[in-house]
């Protein structure tokens, strides 16, 4: 009879929709140590509702800061034409995405992958005549080598961050679609 009784004044507590009570032993509460695991573990509609009121998630998981309005719209956008964080992380950093008080614009301007391929044909002019130009050199064989190698690494290099800031996030608004669908995203 007493062990009955103390079933009947165990107090239930569920303060959320992760927490759980296991009767009179434990309560059992996920709090993640880091953003990080946050950003890892929790469902995307989750980290959007989030994000919508929390700035601090917001900013760290795209990467800059918003106004509550915008932050609606920058998910709402993220979410019509399915784009991942870092996408829109890209296409932020590349203006594609311009944000004001109460605005988001996407800028899907087509001079900048043309503004991109210009600064690729340029630095491929200028590093291929380094490479060439370090193989006639009165060095030794090893140390031309070397240098023809470094402007080959360069090359690849500052071409791959250039592809990846001027000609991706402009494809990546194609692909998705935001491109045909207008310049200002609806409230």
């Amino acid at each position: 009879m007493e062990e009955q009784r103390q079933y009947d004044e165990v107090i239930q507590l569920i303060l959320g929709n992760d927490n759980r009570s296991a009767a009179r032993d434990y309560f059992e509460i996920f709090i993640p140590g880091s953003i990080k695991l946050a950003l890892a573990t929790w469902s995307k509609a989750k980290l959007d509702r989030i994000a919508k009121d929390n700035y601090r998630l917001f900013r760290y998981r795209f990467g800059f800061n918003a106004t509550s309005l915008v932050r609606e719209k920058v998910i709402d956008f993220q979410n019509k034409y399915d784009l991942s964080d870092s996408e829109i992380r890209w296409l932020k950093r590349a203006g594609h995405l311009r944000i004001t008080r109460t605005e988001l614009t996407i800028d899907a301007s087509r001079l900048m992958p043309i503004y991109g391929w210009i600064q690729v044909g340029l630095l491929s002019i200028v590093l291929c005549a380094a490479i060439f130009g370090a193989g006639y050199t009165a060095e030794p064989e090893w140390k031309r080598t070397l240098h023809q190698l470094m402007f080959g690494v360069l090359w690849f290099g500052i071409g791959a961050i250039l592809l990846k800031m001027f000609v991706v996030p402009w494809r990546t608004l194609n692909e998705s679609g935001a491109i045909a669908a207008g310049r200002t995203v609806p409230n």
